[in-house]
Protein backbone atom coordinates (compact mmCIF):
# COMPACT_ATOMS: atom_id res chain seq x y z
CA UNK A 1 0.00 0.00 0.00
CA UNK A 2 1.25 3.42 -0.86
CA UNK A 3 0.67 5.88 1.96
CA UNK A 4 -0.80 9.13 0.72
CA UNK A 5 -3.59 10.21 3.03
CA UNK A 6 -3.00 10.85 6.74
CA UNK A 7 -5.44 11.99 9.42
CA UNK A 8 -3.83 13.83 12.34
CA UNK A 9 -5.96 13.94 15.48
CA UNK A 10 -4.90 16.14 18.39
CA UNK A 11 -6.72 18.74 20.45
CA UNK A 12 -3.53 20.80 20.67
CA UNK A 13 -3.60 22.88 17.49
CA UNK A 14 0.13 23.61 17.67
CA UNK A 15 0.94 19.89 17.42
CA UNK A 16 -1.60 19.26 14.65
CA UNK A 17 -0.42 22.24 12.59
CA UNK A 18 3.23 21.23 13.01
CA UNK A 19 2.61 17.65 11.88
CA UNK A 20 0.41 18.81 9.00
CA UNK A 21 3.06 21.25 7.76
CA UNK A 22 5.86 18.67 7.92
CA UNK A 23 3.83 15.90 6.27
CA UNK A 24 2.51 18.12 3.46
CA UNK A 25 6.10 19.13 2.64
CA UNK A 26 6.79 15.41 2.13
CA UNK A 27 3.88 15.06 -0.28
CA UNK A 28 1.21 13.59 1.98
CA UNK A 29 -2.42 14.70 1.95
CA UNK A 30 -3.29 15.61 5.55
CA UNK A 31 -6.63 16.16 7.27
CA UNK A 32 -6.95 17.40 10.85
CA UNK A 33 -9.42 16.61 13.62
CA UNK A 34 -9.50 18.23 17.05
CA UNK A 35 -11.64 15.72 18.94
CA UNK A 36 -12.55 12.04 18.90
CA UNK A 37 -15.99 12.46 17.39
CA UNK A 38 -14.65 14.50 14.48
CA UNK A 39 -11.85 11.93 14.02
CA UNK A 40 -14.34 9.08 13.78
CA UNK A 41 -16.49 10.90 11.23
CA UNK A 42 -13.51 12.04 9.13
CA UNK A 43 -11.93 8.58 9.17
CA UNK A 44 -15.11 6.98 7.85
CA UNK A 45 -15.73 9.67 5.23
CA UNK A 46 -12.15 10.09 3.93
CA UNK A 47 -10.64 6.63 4.63
CA UNK A 48 -7.05 7.75 5.34
CA UNK A 49 -4.16 5.29 5.05
CA UNK A 50 -2.87 6.21 8.52
CA UNK A 51 -4.24 8.01 11.55
CA UNK A 52 -1.84 9.71 13.98
CA UNK A 53 -4.01 10.17 17.06
CA UNK A 54 -3.57 11.47 20.57
CA UNK A 55 -5.08 9.26 23.28
CA UNK A 56 -6.46 12.09 25.40
CA UNK A 57 -9.11 13.85 23.31
CA UNK A 58 -12.39 15.68 23.94
CA UNK A 59 -15.70 13.86 23.25
CA UNK A 60 -14.20 10.39 22.55
CA UNK A 61 -10.75 9.18 23.61
CA UNK A 62 -8.26 8.03 21.04
CA UNK A 63 -8.57 4.46 22.32
CA UNK A 64 -12.37 4.59 21.94
CA UNK A 65 -12.03 5.91 18.37
CA UNK A 66 -9.51 3.16 17.68
CA UNK A 67 -11.89 0.44 19.01
CA UNK A 68 -14.77 1.74 16.90
CA UNK A 69 -12.72 1.99 13.72
CA UNK A 70 -11.15 -1.44 14.12
CA UNK A 71 -14.60 -3.00 14.63
CA UNK A 72 -15.98 -1.26 11.52
CA UNK A 73 -15.67 -3.42 8.42
CA UNK A 74 -15.02 -0.36 6.20
CA UNK A 75 -12.29 1.15 8.38
CA UNK A 76 -10.53 -1.75 10.07
CA UNK A 77 -7.64 -1.65 7.59
CA UNK A 78 -6.64 1.91 8.51
CA UNK A 79 -3.31 1.93 10.36
CA UNK A 80 -3.68 3.74 13.69
CA UNK A 81 -0.70 5.14 15.57
CA UNK A 82 -1.59 6.38 19.02
CA UNK A 83 0.47 9.26 20.39
CA UNK A 84 0.35 9.80 24.13
CA UNK A 85 1.96 11.24 27.22
CA UNK A 86 0.64 8.13 29.01
CA UNK A 87 3.73 5.98 29.31
CA UNK A 88 2.85 3.29 31.84
CA UNK A 89 2.92 -0.28 30.47
CA UNK A 90 -0.76 -0.73 31.43
CA UNK A 91 -1.75 2.41 29.47
CA UNK A 92 0.29 1.35 26.45
CA UNK A 93 -1.30 -2.11 26.56
CA UNK A 94 -4.76 -0.49 26.61
CA UNK A 95 -3.86 1.22 23.33
CA UNK A 96 -2.83 -2.05 21.71
CA UNK A 97 -5.89 -3.81 23.15
CA UNK A 98 -8.04 -1.14 21.46
CA UNK A 99 -6.51 -2.18 18.13
CA UNK A 100 -3.71 0.37 17.68
CA UNK A 101 -1.01 -0.65 15.22
CA UNK A 102 1.59 1.33 17.15
CA UNK A 103 1.91 3.48 20.27
CA UNK A 104 4.38 6.35 20.55
CA UNK A 105 5.09 8.05 23.87
CA UNK A 106 5.31 11.85 23.94
CA UNK A 107 7.47 13.79 23.48
CA UNK A 108 7.81 12.33 20.00
CA UNK A 109 10.31 13.41 17.39
CA UNK A 110 9.14 13.86 13.82
CA UNK A 111 11.78 11.37 12.53
CA UNK A 112 10.26 8.72 14.84
CA UNK A 113 6.83 9.34 13.31
CA UNK A 114 8.28 9.12 9.79
CA UNK A 115 9.90 5.78 10.57
CA UNK A 116 6.50 4.44 11.65
CA UNK A 117 4.76 5.84 8.56
CA UNK A 118 7.41 4.27 6.33
CA UNK A 119 6.89 0.92 8.07
CA UNK A 120 3.36 0.88 6.65
CA UNK A 121 4.30 1.92 3.11
CA UNK A 122 4.19 -1.62 1.72
CA UNK A 123 2.01 -3.43 4.25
Amino acid sequence: MDIGKILVVDDEEVISAYLQRKLIKLGYSVDLAGDGEMALNLAISTMPDIILMDVKLPKLTGTEVCKRLKSDERAKGIHILLLSAKTQPKEIQEGFDAGADDYLCKPISFPDILVRINNYRHV
